[in-house]
């Protein structure tokens, strides 16, 4: 049996029936030539924050993981009409990248050989382009030649892409977690530190790892579960093929809101929230701060983590040594890093054994299930 019929089989069942998916996914080279192509090559990948493009001519670039098994650079600009665009990072002339990590520019010039280009990625000229001809032998026109562009929606403050041209709109893929994550105006956060780790797991057991609730009071214990096991005040929630989360409320716990923070009201000031937009992004979501993570793969067992965390502009405001403040955020987040690194890579590790009959979930996982389960849609035609 196939991977795919492996996946196929398990399809559908109610959660209560639910299993992990079967060790091949895990390992199985045809099945990422179809993530790759069926999911990375049309759903929408993050790219980035809005916060981080604040200016006219601010970009970042980022890499899309592609079906040929290589990466697709890909350069997100704030342009002078104010939109936010993503192109190629590629002079459509001999393709040579154009831009590296993140600044801004007013114009955006080809390295090889000065090509111009303007925020909208029209081109405004090239030199020495005098004695060139357009293809029906016309002179060279600078107005039929532009960057490549890629499908680009904002949501939440969050960038996304899609490599499919015709891909459908994010947004309304996401009415339901934008009533729950759109209180917090995490728009608005203020970036504090962002960096990028390769880990030896797969990229699916990593997404699984962010959403499953379950593991909380065992592999974090001295992190987030230093003041106890708050297991029970973590609650649920149904997924959609697109999207996942659950919260965690501290009813007796402290206000993590800020004072001044006027927009979170209620148990909304002491709740955290985690959420994943499949297939790769996942989101850690607080009154106080967030921690995301754009998650691709580099291979079967290996994975690329791009990652930031942000604190809320009131909460910062608030703080008499903000630079101490963030420095214990980050101290948190890389502690939690360093206990999750090792069991997920250990379980990529162990999925060479033979398969054996799985084990039930707990309800705490029902967010790993609810990734499953897409990926089980998207890879099987069931979509």
């Amino acid at each position: 049996m196939s991977i795919f019929d492996e996946l196929a089989d398990g399809w559908g069942k109610p959660f209560a029936q639910a299993r992990m998916l079967p060790l091949e996914a895990y390992r199985s080279d045809d099945l990422l030539q179809s993530e790759l192509t069926e999911l990375f090559g049309n759903d929408w990948l993050c790219v980035g924050r809005t916060a981080d493009l604040a200016e006219v001519g601010d970009y970042l670039t980022a890499e899309l993981p592609t079906a040929s098994g290589g990466n697709r650079s890909v350069i997100v600009l704030r342009a002078e009409d104010g939109e936010v665009r993503a192109f190629d990072n590629a002079c459509i002339h001999r393709g040579a990248q154009l831009l590296v990590g993140c600044g801004n520019e007013a114009r955006i010039t080809c390295p090889y050989h000065a090509w111009v280009y303007r925020l909208d990625g029209t081109l405004v000229g090239g030199p020495y382009m005098n004695e060139s001809v357009e293809v029906d032998g016309s002179p060279f026109d600078p107005s039929q030649h532009h960057l490549v562009g890629l499908p680009t929606e904002v949501w939440e403050g969050f960038i996304f892409v899609s490599q499919n041209p015709n891909a459908e709109p994010l947004a309304p893929e996401l009415e339901g977690l934008a009533d729950v994550v759109g209180r917090y105006e995490m728009q608005g956060y203020v970036r504090v530190h962002e960096q990028i780790d390769v880990w030896n797991t797969n990229w699916k057991l990593l997404v699984e790892n962010f959403m499953d609730a379950y593991h909380i009071f065992k592999v974090h214990k001295d992190s987030f579960a230093a003041d106890g096991d708050n297991t029970l005040d973590t609650t649920m929630y149904p997924g959609t093929g697109s999207w996942a989360h659950h919260r965690v409320h501290h009813d007796g716990g402290p206000d993590l809101a800020a004072a001044d923070n006027t927009h979170l009201v209620g148990d909304w000031r002491k709740t955290i929230v985690l959420a994943a937009v499949f297939p790769g992004f996942v989101v850690q979501l607080q009154p106080d701060w967030l921690w995301f993570l754009r998650i691709t793969p580099l291979g079967t067992g290996q994975v690329r983590i791009a990652w930031q965390v942000a604190v809320a502009p009131e909460t910062l405001a608030a703080q008499s040594d903000p630079t101490a403040y963030t420095a214990d955020v980050l101290a948190l987040v890389n502690q939690v890093n360093s206990e999750d690194h090792p069991v997920v890579e250990g379980i990529r590790a162990g999925v060479h054994r033979p398969q054996s009959p799985g084990a039930p979930l707990s309800y705490l996982e029902r967010n790993v299930w609810d990734f499953d389960e897409y990926i089980r849609t998207r890879l099987t035609s069931r979509s």
